[in-house]
């Protein structure tokens, strides 16, 4: 049987590389359905006809604005979700992925780096509390199916994301886009420093979408159903992410400012890459400095 895949949050920052790699897959945008509204989510289903889902559709934004919706960013991700997950099910679809968020893990753990089965040992930062509550429940929803139903249904939980098509905003974007775009704008007005959250202390892992495409298609091709982590070995603390992009950016002239009136997130949440690592020994993931500088260059122009 020829698979027809059907990709949520097609026209998204993941879903824009993986159209690249699946090129004959069926990407869907807000535009095309309301995934939060259950009889759209049927209509979807009965339009494309899928053997395989890639629910990549979500509400994302940065700590500030999750701060500001938190209901928001609840309900929506959760309706999403459930209701692409529930009929999936229904439409006897083959394989299910869900793409979860290393901030789904407790805020407060035992050990680091973070493996997969130390999910629930206790609460997300309370940051980003409701966010990453929808996005654990979808992991939890999926494991349910599994068990229940003997589906052969995963998740993916990737570290913090960027790439060329994402939101280059300060309030709804990723850190790494929106720090781009505020050297970008620094050095085009003639500024002599950027502004960002916090003290510059937490540590992040931050991995291009374009890996996590590839290892969406490498997971089909390889015929592989895992639920696992996965990253970059690079964990690095904010304000080393914000100096390696002003190196390849060109601009060490200028001076970064931390405002500690706004909130740091998270002080760390590295994840164990053991698993990815040990089915995928061959994919060979992107380098921060390397990716910040290629996107750089793109949106400079």
């Amino acid at each position: 049987m020829e698979n027809r895949i059907l990709v949520t949050g097609g026209t998204g920052l993941i879903g824009k590389y993986l159209q690249n790699e699946m090129p004959s897959a069926f990407y869907v945008g807000s535009s095309d359905y309301n995934l939060t509204e259950n009889d759209q989510v049927i209509k979807m289903f009965k339009d494309i006809k899928p053997n395989i889902v890639i629910h990549l559709a979500a509400l994302v934004g940065g700590v500030h604005h999750n701060i500001e919706e938190p209901v928001k960013y609840f309900e929506e991700n959760v309706l999403m979700n459930t209701f692409v997950l529930k009929e999936s099910y229904k439409f006897n679809v083959k394989r299910f992925t869900g793409i979860l968020s290393s901030c789904i893990y407790p805020d407060k753990i035992s050990s680091y780096p973070i493996k997969e089965d130390q999910l629930i040992e206790g609460a997300p930062h309370k940051d980003l509390f409701s966010y990453s509550y929808a996005k654990r429940c979808l992991g939890i929803q999926i494991d349910m199916y599994n068990k229940k139903y003997n589906t052969n249904y995963n998740y993916l939980i990737p570290c913090n994301l960027y790439g060329e098509f994402d939101k280059f905003d300060p309030i709804r974007g990723h850190f790494v886009g929106a720090l781009i775009n505020k050297i970008i704008i620094a050095k085009n007005s003639k500024k002599k420093s950027i502004e960002l959250f916090g003290d510059g202390t937490p540590l992040r892992q931050f991995m291009h979408a374009r890996d996590i495409a590839i290892i969406i298609t490498h997971m089909i091709d390889k015929n592989k159903y895992l639920n696992m982590n996965v990253a970059t070995d690079e964990n690095y603390t904010i304000d080393k992410i914000a100096n390696i992009a002003l190196k390849v950016c060109d601009a060490q002239h200028l001076e970064i400012k931390y405002n500690p009136d706004k909130p740091n997130g998270q002080m760390r949440k590295d994840i164990d890459t053991s698993i990815f690592e040990k089915n995928f020994p061959d994919i060979e993931l992107i380098r921060l400095s390397q990716g910040i500088k290629e996107i750089y260059k793109k949106l400079k122009k």
